[in-house]
């Protein structure tokens, strides 16, 4: 019975995920009508395989379903920009930055948008508090975001969140009649602010925010870096972790109380009053943390062990992992494609599996590295899979971070309870200074390591060898086979092929309103620009350029050239510096773009072929204008220059105007492509690096009809997301757009027919 019970578990695990990600990684969604004849099929099999492909059928109707009805609610593409007064709430702690707001605004019943909506409000001197009921005139955006090999999938990560819509505000006011907020609203927003009170000034006291009450306006870039380098970001997002640390902890204190009194266990038995206090604490937990998407699948899980612990039967971790996993899909679906879900239950699996009783035996003191070690091999294949490298310093921090970790989490909240509750606030500042103390370690550990990130980026098919040779490495019941599972590691050592000589790979990369270009070489990397960023906002060189490197296989950049200083040309630039080492780095007050230089990297000629007189221009007409030549091939980069330079260029040499592909001037603007500058390159394809829907209409319309009237194929980066082309490696470059890789979340795109 129990074997029955276990397979039948397996298959309705296997098969519900199988079913859910075919939904979601598919290119477009099934039809139902597929999924019906398929239903029909498999009721009419009487093969071993019928209840796995029914359960498969299942999540894959229950995933097509959810998926469905948030497209749906989607704002359209064709009302992006149109303003719209909606009532609704504040449904989270609003996020304070220098300038704006930024929160997660939930429409209410009968509005013009039916779902969430993510929300900035610039230049408010307006006090935010989650749960408030706002009517608020947004100018309404569809959801959109940058599409860069490497790059992170912002449209994703707003299908997975569930919004409908991104926004900013015109105008707001408060709801006129409005239902009091929910409870636990106003009590995190008090207890934020008693939290203020009580560690006023205290360095400490920002992180105590966050892991009491979710409240992560505090943290700032360079927090966020030291997490990210020693790979403790989990920490300050509350979790599985933190829940699971906190309905322990009360279980085990529950269950020695009340096995104090023989009268309360003759009423109820002890590990039942654990498992209630455990079930208590972890709901007052998650309701401080707002009840956040994260929370709630934790509560989930920890309900479904609750009832497996109440039951009194004795029931394999294995059952209960697997019972947790298939609640989290019936609960969402869409969780599957987040980082946090998968190495959550990868966690506790490798966990589980390393702690069986198969396995068992060790002593104490050797049982906690080991299990470090177990962690670092059961989730560097999920690491490498979902951020194209992992932290060396994880695995070392972690395993003193994370003992301490679960010391002072529970010795926080009970002193804040405390506090609350009117007594002395003196352990609460004991706590906060420890805190303090974690948080100096972290950063000499971040600052003091010659190596942070270990950048790799292995095929599926190495990904998976890897996660198969970790289960035969940590699997007890299989030890004679982990050298096999050592040598499944190996092909994530294998070098990734190179370049052939006389080829280059150009990229335009997918920046928004601005421009970035990297055109890499057998041995050598050159970055055109760097992408725009902007103060407390988003930064195109850590988010687009540094992450497309990284995931290229880049060590070094060997000449970052920026074209001139304007932002959204230079902005990112530090942040390439600071993400990779840059070996010559061309801008003004050093080393400057000026004809005629020129020089050749394994076989690809490089020429600069303006500004000839660098003094002599300004403002947009100094951009540096750059031709990359291979195997015949040709292509152009002129980043702003304008209607002047342009007839300098095709006045002084015509001839070395000639590509076939042309990095448009100033994004498409009207004050550049003038008719004989058009004329004079002679291309096939002709890029705009722009944002969609910019506010300054880039590429113009009248721009792109001039070149197409020369036989020109025109495509935008705002539309198709970047942009790659191989010279030399063909009898003409053929282009790609990262948006022509369908899926159901992002908007889609077909790259037109290219010039014969």
């Amino acid at each position: 019975m129990e074997r029955t019970s276990r397979g039948g578990l397996l298959s309705a695990g296997l098969g519900a995920s199988l079913g859910v990600l075919g939904v979601l990684w598919s290119p477009l969604l099934l039809p139902w009508l597929v999924l019906a004849v398929g239903l029909l099929c498999v009721l009419s099999m009487r093969t071993g395989l019928r209840w796995p492909l029914l359960w498969c059928l299942l999540g894959a109707s229950w995933t097509l379903w959810h998926a469905s009805s948030l497209l749906d609610a989607r704002w359209p593409a064709e009302r992006h920009g149109e303003d719209v007064t909606v009532q609704g709430r504040i449904a989270e702690l609003p996020l304070q930055r220098a300038d704006h707001w930024r929160f997660r605004f939930e429409a209410l019943p009968g509005e013009a948008v039916q779902g969430a909506v993510r929300t900035s409000w610039y230049f408010s001197d307006v006090a935010l508090a989650g749960g408030q009921c706002w009517v608020l005139q947004l100018r309404m955006r569809t959801p959109r975001g940058a599409v860069s090999p490497g790059a992170f999938d912002y449209e994703r990560w707003l299908f997975a969140e569930g919004y409908v819509a991104s926004a900013y505000v015109r105008e707001g006011r408060p709801c006129a009649e409005a239902a009091p907020p929910r409870w636990w609203h106003s009590m995190r927003q008090h207890l934020d602010a008693a939290l203020g009170r009580w560690l006023e000034d205290h360095p400490a006291l920002d992180l105590a925010r966050a892991l009491t009450v979710a409240n992560r306006n505090g943290l700032d870039e360079a927090d966020w870096r030291v997490l990210r380098v020693t790979g403790t970001s989990h920490l300050v997002a509350i979790s599985g972790l933190h829940v699971g640390l906190v309905a322990g902890l009360f279980l085990f204190l529950g269950r020695w109380l009340w096995q104090r009194s023989a009268w309360l266990c003759r009423q109820l038995p002890a590990p039942r009053a654990g498992l209630l206090a455990g079930t208590a604490a972890a709901l007052a937990y998650a309701a401080l943390a707002g009840f956040s998407v994260p929370t709630q699948r934790a509560l989930l899980m920890w309900a479904v062990v609750a009832l497996a612990l109440w039951s009194g039967h004795r029931t394999r971790a294995w059952h209960v992992l697997m019972l947790a996993w298939l609640a989290v899909l019936a609960f969402d679906p869409l969780a599957v494609l987040g980082a946090g879900t998968w190495l959550s239950f990868l966690a506790v699996a490798t966990i589980v599996l390393v702690s069986s009783e198969r396995a068992g035996g060790a002593a104490v003191w050797w049982r906690i590295p080991r299990l470090q070690a177990a962690l670092l091999v059961g989730l560097t294949p999920a690491t490498l899979l979902f951020f194209d490298g992992a932290s060396l310093l994880a695995p070392v921090v972690n395993a003193v971070v994370i003992p301490a970790f679960a010391v002072l989490l529970p010795l926080l909240l009970a002193s804040v309870a405390l506090a609350w509750a009117g007594g002395s606030t003196l352990p609460l500042t004991a706590a906060a200074h420890l805190l303090e103390w974690l948080r100096q370690g972290l950063i000499l550990a971040a600052e003091s390591a010659p190596m942070l990130w270990l950048e790799a980026v292995p095929g599926a098919l190495s990904l998976l060898c890897a996660a198969w040779g970790a289960f035969l490495l940590l699997s007890p019941q299989l030890q004679p086979l982990r050298l096999l599972g050592l040598i499944c590691w190996l092909p994530l050592l294998w070098p990734r092929p190179g370049l052939a000589p006389g080829v280059a790979e150009v990229a335009v990369l997918d920046v928004g309103q601005g421009l970035s270009v990297v055109v890499r070489t057998r041995e050598h990397t050159l970055v055109y620009d760097a992408g725009p960023a902007w103060p407390g906002g988003f930064d195109a060189g850590e988010a687009i350029v540094v992450p497309y490197l990284r995931q290229a296989g880049v060590r070094a950049v060997d000449r970052l050239i920026i074209s001139h200083p304007h932002r959204d040309h230079a902005g990112g630039a530090p942040a390439v510096g600071q993400g990779l080492p840059v070996v010559e780095h061309w801008e003004e007050g050093g080393t400057v773009c000026r004809h005629p230089q020129r020089w050749d990297w394994n076989g690809v000629a490089f020429e600069v072929l303006h500004p000839r007189q660098p003094g002599r221009w300004q403002e947009n007409n100094r951009s540096c204008v750059l031709r990359v030549s291979a195997g015949g091939q040709r292509l152009l980069i002129s980043g702003d220059i304008e209607a002047a330079a342009e007839q300098a260029l095709y006045t002084a040499a015509p001839d070395r105007l000639r590509s076939q592909i042309v990095v448009v001037p100033h994004h498409g603007s009207r004050t550049s492509s003038t008719p004989a500058f058009v004329a004079a390159t002679q291309a096939d394809w002709a890029l705009f690096s722009a944002g969609w829907r910019n506010r300054h209409g880039h590429p113009h319309p009248e721009v792109q009809r001039r070149w197409k009237s020369t036989g020109a194929q025109t495509v935008s980066t705002g539309d198709a997301g970047s942009l790659e082309v191989r010279l030399g490696a063909g009898s003409k470059p053929a282009l790609r757009a990262a948006r022509e890789q369908r899926r159901i979340w992002r908007a889609a795109f077909r790259l037109p027919a290219a010039v014969d």
